[in-house]
């Protein structure tokens, strides 16, 4: 068994998939798989995944038509095989010692998830900017070194990010609560946050920016268009599972 199972969802991202495969393949961590989903890309992202992989053994590649990320990533969840998940976007950066620092952390305190800080690069602008909901400062100073549970926290839930590349989950843990990312809809992470954060017991909190979140006006969150509309069927799914635990 892997420490670390990455997995990373692909669509036209050929402008900064060989940047963030590298940040992956740089990790002072060394004992990881890499599982890539190209979604359909019309670009030259697989050929790029399928050259990498041609070098490097620890990562696989896999391909399906455009079904959109949150069907990817369960595909790649599904072929993991670590101790530890962690989602990296094709278009962001990663500290080099994160997965060393996440999957200690994990492990040695027998966390369900750890979550972290995560910085904004604007691809446009050449700058790097920090946002609140990334941040989630008011957070780590009510939490502080404590482990805790959704229980623990009132309303500093709201104050947390959805997205899954702040956090390094235990794999057990996922796959026992059977949590999965909404398919064909945008903020198709939110379904998997909240499932999973309302079983998670051990939760903790590191004060640490590992992860830089790239901006561009091609990203899916950032092109504004009519998948937006998403949200509302996402909202009434988010509804759901609150009212299911």
């Amino acid at each position: 068994m892997v420490k670390v199972s990455v997995v990373m969802p692909v669509y036209n991202a050929e402008d900064y998939l060989e940047e963030s495969i590298k940040g992956i393949l740089n990790q002072s961590l060394k004992d990881f798989e890499l599982i890539c989903v190209d979604d359909g890309s019309v670009d030259n992202s697989l050929e790029i995944l399928n050259k990498f992989a041609a070098k490097d053994k620890r990562i696989q590649v896999y391909h399906q038509e455009n079904r959109g990320g949150g069907a990817a990533r369960n595909v790649a969840i599904k072929h993991a095989k670590g101790e530890c998940l962690y989602c990296m976007d094709a278009d962001d950066i990663i500290d080099r010692h994160a997965l060393k620092k996440l999957y200690k952390i994990v492990t040695e305190k027998e966390l369900d998830f750890v979550i972290f800080q995560a910085m904004n690069y604007d691809d446009e602008l050449d700058k790097y900017y920090h946002d609140r909901f990334y941040d989630m400062n008011e957070l780590a100073e009510f939490v502080g070194e404590r482990i805790f549970s959704y229980k623990d926290l009132g309303d500093y839930i709201f104050d947390m990010s959805v997205t899954p590349w702040c956090k390094m989950y235990n794999l057990d843990f996922v796959k026992r609560t059977g949590a999965q990312f909404a398919e064909g809809l945008i903020f198709h992470d939110n379904i998997f946050f909240w499932d999973m954060f309302f079983q998670a017991e051990r939760i903790y909190f590191l004060k640490e920016f590992l992860y830089t979140r790239r901006r561009h006006i091609t990203s899916s969150t950032g092109a504004g268009d009519r998948r937006y509309l998403n949200y509302i069927t996402i909202c009434n799914m988010i509804w759901d599972i609150f009212k299911k635990h």
